[in-house]
């Protein structure tokens, strides 16, 4: 049993390295790890003590584990009666699973008490004097220790981060969309390979972690490749098929041409024969002119519907890739009401989108409702969905998931595909609105992995319909107080869709619940007065304090809130 060297420097950790330390410790010793405390905060170490005790019923282990897993190094105060306690011990042995640093500080003799036998070979650090350790005592033992913790931190904490993840994977049933992937799992395997001398090795779940990673992003490319060659066998079939499309088209030029010179030669007979009979059709005129009209207008009726139809389809192939102006929409709420007036369900459907979107109108719920309710007295099962979005959201109505399911299974038997995913959602929303946060989130994330597995079975990798509901589970995770997934889940998303504003807002939330206020506050300054979506103009700050409002409602609160609230101008 040996003794850490003297330091060659006694410097502050920096603020933006804090490393953190968990204090296992005897109620006995309290004061003592007390003044430790005190003494690493002064050198920037971010330390934690149990202070809660053990109440009886209370799942205490759960907690304890939790700590230790998340801390980075293990101080282990060692008297007679930490050394004697079953606790204590049991603490030591959670560190070795998790793979922690321990470190043993002895605060006073042992008394000839056995400390555990995992602790019997390290060295220890002396903080009274000690007739074996030659100037021993409370500075130098500090000084020792700080060198020691300053030693290895960024492989440390890259142990802790990893395994983090890890349990938060293993927890959750293994999933394919907590794994890591790309430049992240060569970084994983590189940090392990490069583990220090003294430090401890990772863990069996570290590995496991990596490995599933390796194997799942081989999959995941495995099926990119597939899309990539079927992709380039479609291109070959569709130039193909061009070649021919092109022949046929010379092939009819040619034939109209022929049929162009017969016509030249028919009329010139045809102008030698109209004489001949243009008295007798003379006769005709006038009886034929009354016909001609009725017939007429019943054909300018027809085109005139059938241009409506096309407008129709165009405005709405163009409003996915382009932004109008008001003067615009004024135009297309006018061709939509011409359609309504024909008793067109589209037009009508359409008309309640431009109200619900507040699309070169006022945003008017109400009014939305209308058009969607007559749309859907004529069968159109895309207002039917829509109506089921209202009663779902509870726009311009009060909330009400009886309803809502009533008109997503309408929708869904008339053959609307968005409305079966609503109808899936909807329980998990319900949970949610009444509190139930830690259901609404194991059935978001079970959702999750089935909307990635379908997805990537579809286009070959994960997408915009993955990063959405990444984006819900961040949401559900911050009321659960798990903001360590609500960050990864948030991450994950931004990943999958950088550009996507509302999910921006839950990686924001997460950083600011997790202290990393100076990111936090980066993120929330950084958008202020952009529209939230491209459907949803209501600005970044508006959405912002709306979140806050309802982190209030569920008693989650952070001093920062209101700062934050200050700088982007809104009030709460």
């Amino acid at each position: 049993m040996g003794t850490l060297s003297p330091p060659q420097t006694n410097r502050l950790v920096p603020q933006a390295t804090k490393l953190k330390v968990f204090i296992s410790y005897s109620r006995d010793d309290l004061k003592f790890a007390d003044q430790l405390d005190a003494a690493l905060d002064l050198y920037g170490f971010e330390c934690t003590l149990d202070r809660q005790g053990i109440a009886g019923g209370e799942d205490w282990k759960r907690r304890l584990g939790g700590l230790i897993r998340d801390a980075e190094t293990i101080l282990f105060v060692l008297s007679p009666t930490s050394a004697r306690s079953e606790i204590c011990g049991w603490e030591v042995e959670e560190a070795l699973r998790f793979g922690k640093r321990i470190l043993p500080v002895l605060c006073r003799p042992l008394e000839g008490a056995s400390p555990p036998l995992q602790l019997q070979e390290l060295n220890y650090v002396y903080f009274y004097d000690e007739p074996r350790s030659p100037g021993s005592g409370f500075g130098t033992g500090l000084a020792r220790l700080v060198a020691t913790l300053n030693t290895d931190l960024d492989w440390l904490r890259e142990h802790t981060r990893y395994l983090q993840r890890a349990a938060e994977w293993d927890e959750g049933g293994r999933p394919a969309n907590r794994l890591l992937s790309g430049s992240d799992i060569t970084e994983a395997k590189a940090w392990a390979a490069r583990r220090p001398k003294d430090a401890p090795e990772p863990t069996a779940l570290h590995f496991d972690f990596i490995r599933a990673s390796e194997e799942e992003e081989a999959a995941r490319s495995s099926a990119q490749r597939k899309q990539l060659e079927a992709m380039a066998a479609s291109q070959t079939e569709r130039e193909e098929a061009l070649k021919k499309a092109e022949e046929a088209l010379k092939q009819t030029a040619e034939a109209q041409h022929k049929r162009a010179r017969f016509r030249n030669i028919a009329l010139v007979t045809g102008i030698m024969t109209a004489f001949a009979v243009w008295q007798w059709r003379q006769a005709e005129v006038q009886r034929m002119e009354v016909e001609f009209q009725r017939a007429q207008a019943n054909e300018q009726k027809e085109l005139a519907e059938e241009i409506l139809e096309d407008a129709t389809k165009l405005i709405l192939g163009l409003s996915g890739r382009l932004e109008f102006d008001r003067d615009t929409y004024d135009d297309v709420r006018s061709v939509f009401e011409s359609g309504a007036a024909l008793g067109d369900a589209v037009a009508m459907r359409n008309l309640g989108l431009l109200y619900a979107n507040g699309q070169g109108v006022a945003q008017d719920y109400a009014k939305a409702r209308e058009w969607y309710e007559k749309a859907a007295a004529k069968d159109d099962e895309t207002a039917m969905n829509n109506l089921g979005m209202l009663f779902h959201n509870g726009h311009g109505v009060a909330q009400d998931y009886a309803k809502a399911r009533e008109w997503y299974e309408k929708a869904i038997a008339g053959g609307n595909e968005d409305a079966k995913s609503a109808l899936e959602k909807l329980p998990i929303d319900e949970a949610a609105a009444e509190g139930r946060y830690d259901e609404a989130l194991k059935q978001q994330v079970a959702l999750t992995s089935k909307i990635e597995k379908a997805e990537t079975k579809r286009d070959g990798i994960p997408g915009i319909e993955t990063a959405a509901h990444l984006g819900t589970e961040a949401w559900y995770a911050l009321f659960t107080r798990d903001f360590v997934n609500a960050l990864s889940a948030a991450e994950r998303a931004h990943g999958l869709t950088p550009d996507d504003l509302m999910i921006e807002t839950n990686r924001a939330h997460a950083l600011m619940f997790l202290g990393r206020g100076e990111e936090a506050k980066a993120l929330y300054l950084a958008h202020k007065g952009k529209p939230i979506s491209a459907v949803d103009s209501k600005p970044w700050e508006r959405v912002i304090a709306g979140d806050f409002a309802e982190f209030r409602k569920a008693s989650l609160t952070h001093p920062m809130m209101i700062d934050i609230e200050r700088e982007l101008g809104v009030t709460p």
